[in-house]
């Protein structure tokens, strides 16, 4: 053995080397020789150089030094000679990348020497080297090592024999990724506790047994990852008693059977993320791992809201002790019926993640038993409101929630209880459509004054409504107190002197609203007389798929449907465009709305009170603004279904309802709307 006494005096070759307390890092395209080190140096990485051949007399230099850590990436290694590293007694970690100019047995030469040399090898990595077929011999040299990881990522390896590990007793991580591996020879590896078998070309589940299900070939394996592979049929796991962690994301399967997991007695962690192109179903009882603590089922666009109710509530209820759940990218849509029964087993949640799940609202109770949960992802939704104390009561202990990029519209006192405001740390309402009204100086001083990290503020928050104020920073509107006080002196004064006045315009609206159904009356006459000598009044139509966009709140749906379009599109010959009917699924609402609006000659406007009080249908009212302000008021219709309160009138829809005759509905005039239309 050849060492060499260190020279104090040696410094770092620079610019060639970097050197910083035990660690060097020589590069570049100069680098044709292995330099002389100073003697502190433990760790030595060569990278990006024009080294060529690696032999005992080019890399004697570095027994000037007690190396623990030596790393070759991409310097076009072409051979390495025998012997070369037999000096190197202190190596812990070795390592080969990216030198595709390698031939394996060159490599294992390297670790005869190492294997000979030092009994200290820890950790070897041979990464992306072009390793096709790995000799059968290729690893015994380190039978007498401490080795506990073994690195062949990025290789072109197409079987993994674990036989050929079966000397490395201490051998406790084999990664084995980003190869094109199809098979799996089982080999028996007692201390294995980290397999990474993902991003190769499996297209089932290894076998993990030996003796025919008798034995298991990984009877310690802690950790497995066998996500984006092939894998379209899950079968029963086996052989793998103390497994804890499973990630199988990204294969190519539809359906998880009941007893998939049966034999997984201590799995606490469960990967499924983007399994399939589309997760078509759960079997009952397939998630029934009382173990289990962090689940992830992150787009696997699983419609939950089409299971029985049954299903539902049972889906998750073997699994009461789970602390973390992943449901980004499923569909559940109207969180009302499906959220409670779907979570109620859950309370012991710690992180909930409901992104991009298609919720509409946020269902009162379902939360307030979660009594540790700290984080709560809302994001990507429909949300525009809430019963704040119903939905957010008790959650003292969340940290972080997370309402970006929804509908919201307005933030009130009540929307977050003051328990949770009080220990909240961070929120996001990032990308809403906030409305810049007196409504909104509650939040617009709680955003002042708050130490509460508000994410992407003030950058992301900016008003939509009124028009005038679109796309101004929310903290550029400042109201005044005085300018929102609901009463002030002159405007009480004003209504006391004017009621007489108020009367007198009441008493003239009742006239109007007569007048208005006897010219409907006349109208309609007029029409079934044009019909009868062959008048179609529709001309420009004809350039249009439909007669009309029909804009209603979904709780008048049955009228609207059953009465009248049923009746204009049966009777008249009209064609209405519907969103329950028409709408393309998996476009976002605002998509559909804007193409079948172009797709329509005119627009039907439902007018009640629940239209009214929505505020998504008061976003459609404003998109429908728009084109009446382009094609003036002959492209609304407007049908009056109920008187609106003044209760639920908006200035929106008083200056539409002033701008805009309408049709009132009366059951004895039901046909007064194919007039209307015509």
């Amino acid at each position: 053995m050849i060492h060499a006494e260190g020279n104090s005096g040696v410094v770092c070759p620079t610019p060639l080397c970097q050197c910083r307390y035990l660690q060097a890092i020589c590069s570049g395209e100069n680098l044709t020789y292995i330099p002389r080190l100073p003697d502190k140096i433990r760790s030595v990485t060569f990278i990006n150089g024009n080294i060529g051949i690696l032999s005992r007399k080019s890399i004697r230099n570095l027994t000037f030094n007690h190396i623990e850590k030596l790393k070759f990436t991409n310097n076009r290694i072409s051979e390495i000679k025998p012997n070369t590293f037999t000096n190197f007694t202190w190596i812990t970690h070795f390592t080969f990348s990216s030198e595709h100019s390698l031939d394996v047995f060159d490599v294992r030469y390297a670790l005869i020497d190492i294997g000979t040399g030092s009994r200290y090898l820890q950790k070897l990595y041979l990464i992306d080297i072009g390793v096709n077929v790995i000799p059968n011999d290729m690893f015994k040299p380190l039978k007498a090592s401490k080795i506990h990881t073994i690195s062949l990522k990025s290789n072109n390896m197409t079987v993994l024999n674990c036989l050929l590990f079966s000397d490395l007793k201490q051998l406790a991580e084999l990664d084995v990724r980003f190869n094109k591996i199809t098979h799996v020879i089982p080999g028996v590896m007692p201390n294995l506790q980290v397999l990474y078998l993902n991003h190769n070309d499996l297209s089932r589940l290894p076998n993990f047994c030996l003796d025919h299900y008798i034995k298991s070939a990984f009877s310690n394996l802690l950790k497995l990852y066998i996500s984006n592979n092939k894998i379209s049929n899950l079968s029963q796991f086996r052989c793998l008693p103390k497994l804890q962690v499973l990630i199988l994301g990204s294969n190519l399967i539809r359906v998880i059977h009941f007893d998939t997991f049966k034999n997984l007695q201590q799995l606490t962690e469960l990967g499924l993320a983007a399994v399939g192109q589309h997760l078509r179903k759960i079997e009952e009882g397939a998630l029934n791992i009382s173990s289990l603590k962090t689940l992830s089922l992150r787009n696997c666009h699983f419609d939950f809201y089409r299971l029985p109710t049954l299903s539902l509530s049972r889906i998750f209820s073997f699994c009461q002790g789970l602390e973390s759940i992943d449901l980004a990218g499923n569909n559940i849509n109207n969180g009302t019926s499906v959220l409670p029964l779907l979570l109620s087993p859950l309370t012991n949640l710690r992180n909930l993640n409901l992104q991009a799940t298609r919720l509409n609202n946020l269902p009162e109770y379902t939360f307030t038993k979660m009594r540790f949960i700290k984080r709560l992802i809302l994001n990507e939704n429909r949300i525009y409101s809430w019963h704040g104390p119903k939905v957010f009561g008790n959650l003292t202990t969340l940290r972080y929630i997370d309402l970006g990029t929804n509908l919201i519209t307005i933030i009130v006192e009540t929307s977050f209880p003051p328990s949770l405001l009080s220990n909240l740390e961070k929120i996001s309402l990032a990308i809403n459509r906030f409305s810049c009204t007196c409504e909104q100086m509650w939040f617009l001083n709680w955003l002042r004054k708050t130490n509460v990290s508000v994410v992407s503020y003030p950058e992301k928050y900016y008003c939509t409504q009124p028009s005038n104020l679109n796309h101004v920073l929310l903290k550029y509107y400042k109201p005044t107190v005085e300018s929102c006080a609901p009463w002030d002196p002159i405007l009480t004064t004003a209504i006391l002197i004017s009621a007489f006045g108020f009367l007198t315009i009441i008493a003239f609206g009742f006239f109007l609203k007569c007048n208005t159904n006897v010219k409907n009356y006349v109208y309609l006459l007029r029409v079934k007389h044009r019909k009868k000598h062959g008048y179609l009044p529709i001309e420009s139509s004809e350039d249009y798929k439909y007669h009309a966009f029909v804009v209603y709140c979904d709780s008048d749906r049955i009228w609207v449907h059953n009465q009248f379009v049923k009746r204009l599109e049966n009777e008249e010959g009209f064609k209405f465009c519907i969103h329950h009917r028409d709408f393309i699924a998996g476009d976002t609402i605002s998509a559909n709305v804007d193409n079948f609006l172009k797709e329509s000659w005119k627009v039907v406007v439902i007018m009640s009170n629940a239209l009214a009080k929505s505020e998504w249908c008061q976003w459609e009212i404003d998109i429908v603004q728009e084109r009446r302000r382009r094609q003036g008021r002959d492209a609304l219709v407007l049908v009056m279904l109920e008187n609106i309160s003044s209760k639920s009138m908006t200035s929106p829809l008083r200056t539409l309802l002033d701008s805009t005759p309408y049709i009132r509905y009366k059951k004895e005039l039901g046909k007064i709307y194919s007039g209307k239309l015509l």
